[in-house]
C-alpha cells in the first residue's frame, strides 16, 4: 500500500467502541459476527487505474463512456471565451460553495474488513444522499443516507489479497456531487487467519494517515476496534482551488486543521489573510502581478496566539492563471488525486475529465500523469 503523504505514514492506534446507534450499529455488528456467502472477489487494481468514482450508475450512451480513466496524481512534483464574466465568477462561487457543502458532509466514520476480504464501511454524509464505493472504476457497493445523514455499505464483493485503494463519493438530493477527502488504503493477506490493515489516507497534503485496524487488532468480545478520525493530528493546511473575481483579484479558497487564521504571500509581498471557518475552509485574496512568469505563493496557518504552525508552498505560472481570466474556476492538483476524481467532483460525472484535458491542453500532455500543486481550469 503506497501512501500518498511525504515523511512516510504516520501510525497510532485508537482503539474504540463505536458507538454508531441504532440500524447503523446493527448492520455493523451483525457483519461481524455473523458469516458471508460467497461473494465474487476483487483483485487489487493496478496503479494506472483511478481510484474515482461516477455521479451514478447509468449506462449513458455517449462517447465518453468508452474513455480510460486517468491514474492518481504522482510524487512529482487556451482560453475559449464565453459570457458575462460576472456570471462565470457568480455560477463559479455558487458552484464551489455547494461542492464544499457536500465534501465537508462526507466522512467515513467506520472501516472493518474480514480476513476473508469482507468488509462495511460506515459515515455521515448529507440527508438521503446516494453513496457509491469504488476500487479503481469498479463498484464495490452504494446505498442511500438515512434522513440524518448516516449510512452503511457492506461491498457486495469481496476484497481480494494485495493492496487496495477505495474511495467513496456521494450525490445529495440537490445533486451536488462530493469525493471523500479521504480515501481507504487496505492490504489483505493471502493468510485467512490475518486481520487486514485498513488505514485511512488524507488527499491533502501534509496530512498523515490514520490506522484503523492493523494484524496486531484485538476483539474477541466481538467489539468493532477502529481509530478516532478526530485524534489529535499536526496543523496543515493546502489551497484547493483559485478563481478570479471581476474586481480583478485572485481568490484562493482551501482547507486547514488546527489553526485559526491563514496569511499569504505572492513574490515575498503580503498578498492576503482570512479566518479559518469551523469547518477548516478558508479564504484569501489579493492582487498578482501578471507580467512575470510565474510567482511562489506561501501560505501560513496561524494559532490564537499567532503563532505560525503550518505552511504550503505553491508555485504558479502565469498561463495557469491566464486560463481562468474568464471567471472559470481553477484548481490545485493534491497529492492521490486523478482527472477523474477532479471531474467528479467538479460535475458529478468522472468521464468528463475529458472535458479537463481538452480545456488544459498545454498542461496535460498525458491525462495519466498529473502531478501535485499542478494548476487546472474547469469548464462550464
Amino acid at each position: 500500500m503506497s501512501a500518498t503523504q511525504k515523511g512516510g505514514p504516520v501510525r497510532f492506534l485508537i482503539y474504540i467502541v463505536i458507538g454508531a446507534g441504532g440500524a447503523l450499529a446493527a448492520l455493523a455488528l451483525s457483519f461481524v459476527l455473523l458469516g458471508e456467502p460467497d461473494v465474487e472477489t476483487v483483485t487489487p487494481q493496478p496503479a494506472s487505474e483511478t481510484a474515482g468514482v461516477t455521479a451514478s450508475d447509468s449506462d449513458d450512451a455517449t462517447a465518453s463512456s468508452t474513455a480510460t480513466a486517468p491514474t492518481t496524481a504522482g510524487d512529482d512534483g487556451a482560453t475559449s471565451a464565453v459570457g458575462d464574466e460576472d456570471t462565470n465568477a457568480a455560477q463559479s462561487a455558487e458552484t464551489d460553495a455547494a461542492a464544499s457543502d457536500a465534501a465537508s458532509a462526507l466522512a467515513i466514520d467506520l472501516a472493518q474488513v474480514k480476513p476473508d476480504g469482507a468488509a462495511v464501511f460506515a459515515g455521515s454524509s448529507a440527508p438521503n444522499a446516494r453513496i457509491v464505493v469504488y476500487e479503481g472504476d469498479i463498484l464495490l457497493g452504494e446505498t442511500v443516507a438515512d434522513a440524518n445523514g448516516e449510512w452503511v455499505v457492506i461491498l457486495d464483493k469481496n476484497l481480494g489479497p494485495g493492496d487496495h485503494l477505495v474511495s467513496i463519493g456521494s450525490t445529495d438530493a440537490n445533486g451536488n456531487a462530493a469525493v471523500a477527502d479521504i480515501m481507504l488504503g487496505i492490504q489483505v493477506s493471502e493468510n485467512k487467519d490475518e486481520r487486514p490493515l485498513v488505514a485511512l489516507l488524507p488527499q491533502t497534503e501534509g496530512m498523515p494517515p490514520q490506522l484503523l485496524q492493523s494484524p496486531d487488532d484485538k476483539d474477541d468480545d466481538g467489539t468493532i476496534a477502529s481509530a478516532s478520525v478526530d485524534a489529535d493530528l499536526p496543523p496543515a493546511l493546502a489551497p484547493r482551488s483559485l478563481v478570479w473575481k471581476d474586481s480583478g483579484a485572485l481568490v484562493v479558497s482551501g482547507v486547514s486543521r488546527g489553526g485559526v487564521r491563514v496569511s499569504a504571500r505572492a513574490e515575498d509581498l503580503d498578498f492576503g489573510a482570512g479566518q479559518v471557518e469551523t469547518d477548516g475552509s478558508w479564504q484569501v485574496a489579493g492582487k498578482v502581478n501578471m507580467d512575470v512568469a510565474s510567482r511562489v505563493m506561501q501560505f501560513t496557518l496561524h494559532d490564537g496566539d499567532g503563532n505560525a504552525v503550518a505552511t504550503y508552498t505553491l508555485p504558479v505560472a502565469t498561463r495557469d492563471l491566464s486560463r481562468g481570466l474568464d471567471g472559470s474556476r481553477m484548481v490545485v492538483v493534491q497529492r492521490g488525486d486523478a482527472l477523474w476524481r477532479i471531474a467528479y467532483s467538479s460535475y458529478g460525472e468522472g468521464v468528463r475529465f475529458v472535458d479537463i484535458v481538452r480545456r488544459n491542453a498545454g498542461a496535460i500532455s498525458d491525462p495519466d500523469l498529473i502531478f501535485p500543486n499542478q494548476i487546472f481550469t474547469i469548464p462550464d
